[in-house]
This record gives structure tokens, sequence and C-alpha cells, in this order.
């Protein structure tokens, strides 16, 4: 996260790709209900149609129609133990970040959640307020429980493997195999042209064993 993005993302509506938290996610001691909550925005965000990345602002009051007020936080999350906590119940690994950051001296949280996720995520077991195997979705600026993704929708997602404006990239690199080392992407050549001389530059050398086996003793 840098200072421009930041104040861009203060600028914009809650979305599908963007919401803001006043107070921070209750974590640390806090109860599988509390902490479901946090579940439910990160498999919304990770399930939802959208074509960019998205951001949780954590400290920052929402304003529609306006620049959203930064309020700051006390406490900062560990992106580790979130990591740990969110991917031992999904299904497969949900992929997110979060990180501390300082606008105009005062603290706030970000949860960034990436774009191309393998999708569908949902929970292995039931969790505080969230009952596994359901698809829950982002749609607009929430994601409701009650509301999770059809089977429609599900089957969509699974087709949905390729993500729009990203291609697959081959690496290639030399080795010595003798030796088991890589030797990078790049390789210096050094190239000898040849050319074959006058064929009476050539010399006869059939004749000339000819004439050395006459030679030959007995």
């Amino acid at each position: 996260m840098d200072s421009a993005l930041f104040e861009s993302l203060l600028r914009e509506e809650e979305s599908d790709a963007l919401d803001f938290k006043r107070d921070q996610y209750r974590f640390s001691k806090a109860t599988d209900d509390e902490r479901s909550e946090l579940l439910k925005d990160l498999l919304g965000f990770a399930n939802a149609w959208r074509r960019s990345e998205a951001y949780i602002l954590i400290g920052v009051e929402d304003v529609r129609g306006g620049r959203s007020n930064i309020v700051g936080i006390a406490e900062q999350l560990s992106d580790h133990s979130l990591q740990q906590f969110v991917n031992h119940l999904t299904n497969r690994p949900l992929r997110f970040h979060y990180e501390a950051f300082n606008s105009d001296g005062v603290d706030v949280g970000v949860i960034r959640v990436e774009l191309g996720q393998n999708r569908p995520l949902y929970l292995k077991r039931d969790f505080g307020k969230l009952r596994a195997e359901r698809v829950y979705v982002r749609r607009g600026s929430a994601t409701d429980p009650t509301n999770p993704a059809s089977p429609e929708e599900i089957a969509e997602m699974g087709r949905s493997v390729t993500v729009a404006g990203q291609s697959p990239e081959l690496l290639v690199q030399f080795a010595d195999t003798e030796r088991d080392v890589s030797c990078g992407d790049k390789r210096a050549w050094e190239a000898v042209s040849l050319s074959v001389p006058d064929p009476e530059a050539i010399p006869d050398f059939i004749v000339s064993r000819q004439f050395w086996c006459r030679r030959c003793p007995g």
C-alpha cells in the first residue's frame, strides 16, 4: 500500500472490491462468532465477481458521497496468525495479506485480497456464525450470509479459471547437469563462420596415401 493508492481508495464508494471498517476486527481472545465476521468478509471478497484486487481499510469511517474519515486503530493484527487461522478452515488457500499502514500519523490496517482466487472457496466445517460448504459472496457493498452463491454461480466459478488480463508465462533457464547448478536464463554464444575452400586447394589424400604405400617395407 502506498499513500497515493490509499488516498484514492478513501474517495471511492464501498463495492465488491472495497470495504471500510471503523473498528478493528475482534481476533485475539475473541469468540468464534466474533472471529467469523473476519472470515465472512474474506470469503465474500475472494468469491466475488470483480476485476481488481479488493481492499478492506480498517480504522476508516465510511462517508457516502465524500472522502471517508481516517479514525485510526489502537491494535494491529498479525498477518502470520491470520493466514494460519483462515487457511486452516478453508477448502483451499485464500490469498490475502494484512499490513499496518500509517496515514498522516494515524495507524490503520489494510487487508488486500488478491484477484484470481481459485474459486469457489468455503469452510470445511462450521465455524461461529458460518456454515460449512456454503459459498459466501460479496454482492455490491455487503456479504449476506443468508444469500450464498447459487449452484449455477458455483459452476461458473469453476469454469472461470483464467483471469482476464493475465497471460501464462513460460520461464526457461540453462543448467549445468553435471554439477547440478543453474546457469540463469541468458547465455553468451560465440559463432565461427566456416566455408569450403576451392577444390584445387584441397589436398589429394588418396594419391598421397597410395604414394606412401608404394614405399612401405615389404
